[in-house]
């Protein structure tokens, strides 16, 4: 994927590079705003077009404040020009703005990964989703030295052994991260507390309590305590591995039959508090099934409309976005798209690097839930190869 970081530039040039082929985007139209409103509902319909695509407001300073997408980009501009504005967000956006300027896309998937991309290059002060300080997805990660748990993180370090994301939802999220602390009895002490388990041998025989209420709770089994042996442990972080990636969800009916259990005893609080678990463990399981299917499921190439009966080719690998291409219709494009094609079906499945292929890929995971049919049109990689090489024995492709 090419990098798409910049800093933001004091005056608007141009919403910049994308990961899209060209000809899947139109040209860029930059129009000042009539004073009058009915003035600019006119601009509107002179020139804006009803095809999807991506649009921003420029401030007096020239800077891009907002930018959105949409199936159908007059439509959505004219809702801004409205006797009786959309919202009050609309409202302050259309104030303070001096200046539009909107990008046909070929497609309304398209237009999404568009909006992201300049979201997160550009980080508009009315845009809330999608910039690298505000609603970040994250991960769920295993590790820990000797004593691994179950933590939460926004960024992936060496700390993690195995790593699991991105997750949107980080309140939900970081929820069910003290689950499986809790119903897989792994401890969440800071890594700087030295733990000792129970089969390590010591010269001398030093009694050690246990440094919170977890281990009396039946929730943690010390291992800061040498209450447990390493064995032991290990067997808890393997179960808790093997519900994270849909192995083992025998875990959701224990607690099921506890909570059952509890409730008939009157032991509402308790019974409460096993809801609460199992809530939490069925909302990560749901999340995770959706990242699995996405990373085993969306590998290959995407077929999608571009501008002028023209095709793109979209490269899925992991259910991420790793590149985009022109069907290939000339030689040298059929010669450099096999080289391509060669290239990401041997690489491993990526790890998303940022806050933008994070969401990129969150994106199209919704996107192929949405429309499930979608996954049907996906052609394997070794499969693309031999349509290129079809293209060129067949002699039909241009040389230019």
């Amino acid at each position: 994927m090419p990098k798409l970081i910049e800093h933001q530039i004091p005056n608007f040039n141009g919403f910049g590079a994308s990961i899209l082929a060209q000809q899947t985007r139109g040209r860029i139209k930059r129009h000042r705003l009539p004073g009058d409103r009915m003035q600019a509902r006119a601009l509107l319909h002179d020139h804006c077009p009803l095809t999807p695509g991506v649009y921003g407001w420029l401030d007096d300073r020239n800077q891009l404040c907002y930018v959105g997408k949409s199936k159908s980009l007059r439509k959505r501009l004219l809702s801004y020009f409205s006797k009786t504005p959309v919202d009050k967000k609309a409202a302050r956006i259309r104030q303070h703005s001096q200046k539009l300027v909107w990008e046909p896309i070929s497609n309304e998937l398209l237009a999404l990964i568009r909006e992201q991309e300049l979201i997160y290059r550009w980080r508009p002060e009315f845009n809330t989703q999608g910039q690298p300080t505000k609603r970040q997805p994250a991960f769920i990660c295993i590790g820990g030295g000797m004593a691994p748990n179950a933590f939460f993180t926004r960024r992936l370090t060496d700390k993690s052994e195995l790593s699991f994301g991105p997750i949107a939802g980080t309140g939900r999220l970081r929820s069910a991260v003290e689950t499986i602390n809790q119903c897989f009895q792994l401890r969440d002490c800071p890594d700087k507390i030295k733990f000792k388990f129970n089969n390590q041998l010591t010269l001398f025989e030093n009694p050690i309590t246990a440094q919170c209420i977890r281990f009396e709770l039946g929730t943690c089994p010390a291992p800061c305590a040498a209450q447990c042996s390493s064995r032991t442990y290990q067997a808890n972080v393997d179960h808790a591995r093997q519900f994270i990636l849909g192995k083992d969800r025998s875990i959701l009916t224990r607690l099921d039959q506890q909570m059952q259990k509890a409730s008939g005893s009157q032991s509402f609080e308790k019974a409460a508090i096993l809801r609460d678990h199992i809530s939490n463990l069925n909302w990560l399981d749901r999340r995770m099934s959706a990242l699995r299917n996405a990373q085993e499921s969306y590998n290959g190439v995407l077929p999608i409309e571009a501008r002028k009966n023209r095709e793109a080719w979209l490269f899925l690998k992991g259910g991420q976005l790793i590149g985009s291409t022109v069907a290939p219709d000339t030689e040298e494009r059929a010669i450099a798209t096999i080289k391509r094609l060669t290239e990401v079906s041997l690489a491993e499945k990526p790890i998303p690097e940022n806050l933008m292929e994070m969401n990129l890929q969150l994106i199209l995971i919704a996107w192929f839930r949405k429309h499930p049919q979608l996954k049907n049109s996906l052609i394997p990689f070794g499969d693309a190869v031999d349509i290129c090489e079809k293209r060129l024995d067949g002699g039909f492709l241009k040389t230019a």
